[in-house]
């Protein structure tokens, strides 16, 4: 049997992945910027009513009296879906999960999802303004960039230094002041 060794040559290959163009850094970045836009607006979105109702469902299962009819669970269950309507997604059903650990009648389940303190991470005020930081990042992607601040600082150490050097030779060449 014999070998094709062909592949091992110096010879650039000329088949398709390698001659496809690189894509650019800035296409990546760009890609990255939206996918993170995309993720805090998502957070940031109320849940769904489907959403919403479900998680309520299971809480208004373990709190409610045996009186309850059918009805009112209905009712109770339109208006709290109401009163829940702009809660953000990113934490509502840790809200949820956490009312049906601490609720023991319905009155209390709405006040305490809405209580509900969420990790700092994942509150709404982080949340917008790393939206807010995502957004700004992406408009500003093909703006003109601005001097570096570190070549800034590198040359204001430069300065610091031969002004502390002139110092330094000019207090070792002359006599002390008196008192010193």
């Amino acid at each position: 049997m014999e070998q094709d060794h062909g592949q091992f040559s110096r010879q650039p290959r000329t088949d398709g992945p390698w001659d496809e163009p690189k894509p650019r850094p800035e296409t990546h970045l760009r890609a990255s910027l939206e996918a993170e836009v995309a993720k805090y607006e998502a957070f940031l979105m109320p849940p769904t009513l489907e959403q919403i109702m479900g998680a309520l469902s299971r809480c208004l299962t373990l709190t409610a009296p045996s009186g309850m009819t059918a009805e009112d669970r209905t009712e109770w269950l339109t208006i709290a879906a109401q009163e829940l309507a702009g809660t953000p997604s990113a934490y509502f059903e840790d809200a949820c999960s956490e009312a049906r650990k601490t609720c023991d009648h319905p009155a209390k389940i709405v006040p305490a999802i809405l209580g509900f303190k969420p990790p700092m991470w994942m509150s709404r005020s982080f949340l917008s303004e790393r939206l807010r930081e995502s957004r700004m990042k992406l408009e500003n992607l093909t703006e003109p960039k601005l001097e570096r601040k570190a070549d800034v600082q590198a040359d204001e150490r430069r300065d610091v230094a031969a002004s502390m050097g002139e110092l330094l030779k000019e207090l070792r060449a002359g006599p002390l002041p008196e008192g010193i």
